[in-house]
């Protein structure tokens, strides 16, 4: 039986097996709480982020092994660290295929604002880790299409960086423009990326604009 000390210890080596670290925290609950609490509050990166490390990989695995926690993510959603804000961003669209509770219509308009952090990075994360929400849940295409399309009006980033961003939301909507309503708006401002100054959109721009229009 691992001490907490020995737990940590492992965890931070930057050689871990994090293979058989996915695995016990699968199997074993008392190990799945220790590197949760790990992730929530331990000071030192190498271990918060190797935890976190962990955690995503087996929470994609088995989502329903990691509802209890649910709470405990969203609260992070605003952690003054923005790696722990990314975290809360991948783990609660991890979460989203058990949400039988609804939780995540509570954490909407939080989960969305982080599409104007302070971060890039971590708006990327926002948009990029939509795809697993649109995915199990649908009924919220419109409220997140409504805010994609906003981009330009809801980011304070630099030309550049929105140009960039666009790359994702322009993905997403190649993604599941099947079960997009608003396809005319959609496909007017796929185009107007086609001159995007970030080569990255012009090309998923035009992929786009190839099958759709």
């Amino acid at each position: 039986m691992f001490s907490e000390e020995d737990l940590i210890l492992e965890i931070s080596d930057k050689n871990f097996n994090k293979e058989k670290f996915v695995e016990r925290i699968i199997e074993d609950s008392k190990i799945r709480d220790e590197i949760v609490h790990l992730m929530l509050n331990h000071p030192k990166i190498m271990v918060y982020h190797h935890s976190y490390s962990i955690i995503s990989q087996a929470s994609q695995m088995r989502p329903e092994l990691f509802y209890q926690y649910w709470d405990d993510f969203a609260l992070i959603l605003d952690h003054p660290n923005s790696y722990h804000r990314d975290f809360g961003l991948v783990l609660l669209a991890n979460l989203t295929p058990v949400d039988k509770e609804n939780k995540f219509s509570n954490v909407f308009t939080d989960y969305y604002s982080h599409i104007n952090d302070e971060k890039f990075m971590t708006a990327r994360k926002c948009v990029q880790n939509t795809a697993k929400i649109l995915e199990s849940k649908g009924e919220l295409t419109d409220n997140i299409t409504d805010i994609l399309l906003d981009v330009d009006e809801r980011c304070d980033f630099s030309l550049k960086q929105k140009a960039l961003l666009k790359s994702d939301i322009i993905e997403l909507f190649y993604k599941f423009y099947e079960q997009i309503n608003y396809k005319e708006q959609v496909n007017e401002f796929v185009k107007d990326e086609l001159d995007s100054i970030s080569p990255k959109t012009r090309k998923m721009a035009k992929k786009f604009m190839k099958k759709y229009c």
